[in-house]
């Protein structure tokens, strides 16, 4: 009777120090979930969350939320708005869908037409070789948070790759970032 005892109180003890591993991990912002800790695959999250949405998947992310296993599943709609469906990794119940709002969409890179913008490709690329000498590499137009905005790749005589950000309205250059350079908040160095 007394090793049984022992024996469930050792138990118990891992079973506490497990939990409380858990804790600790979650305390440190660790919310990370192997896939081997689930019960349900990837492709099982997908086609749960396609059938309660419907439309294609953009991103499938393993998480937990507040404390449970979540598949976050991000679908494009056929009418091309984006929704987020988190499917139970255990029991594969929908927990929640949440379409993205305008300020999640305002963060995220997009393109931009060039006819929504006054400056042309080439006096971007002008404006980013007076900053920055040497041949342009690659010229994208795209909107980084609200702001219309040429990012300008320019490889320098001496072989260093750097990107020019250039306002696509009025021409300031907003940064300029160097491909082994650690990035700011933006993405680009403050040029002042």
């Amino acid at each position: 009777m007394d090793l049984n005892r022992r024996s469930l109180l050792g138990a118990a003890g891992l079973v506490l120090a497990g939990g409380g591993t858990t804790v600790a991990s979650q305390m440190n912002g660790n919310d990370s979930i192997s896939p081997d800790d689930v019960s349900l695959t990837e492709q099982e999250a997908r086609d749960i969350a396609t059938g309660e949405v419907g439309g294609t998947v953009l991103e499938v992310e393993l998480e937990s939320e507040n404390g449970t296993p979540a598949y976050e599943v991000e679908i494009e709609t056929d009418n091309g708005s984006v929704s987020e469906a988190a499917v139970h990794a255990n029991t594969g119940s929908v927990l929640g869908v949440e379409q993205e709002d305008e300020e999640d969409e305002d963060e995220q890179e997009r393109s931009v037409s060039p006819d929504d913008v006054s400056l042309t490709e080439q006096e971007a690329r002008d404006v980013a070789t007076g900053e920055v000498g040497g041949a342009v590499l690659e010229v994208e137009l795209e909107s980084e948070n609200g702001t219309p905005v040429y990012e300008v790749e320019i490889e320098t005589d001496d072989g260093t790759v750097s990107e020019v950000a250039v306002h696509a309205n009025n021409g300031t250059v907003l940064g300029v970032e160097q491909e082994d350079e650690e990035e700011g908040d933006d993405g680009y160095e403050d040029d002042s």
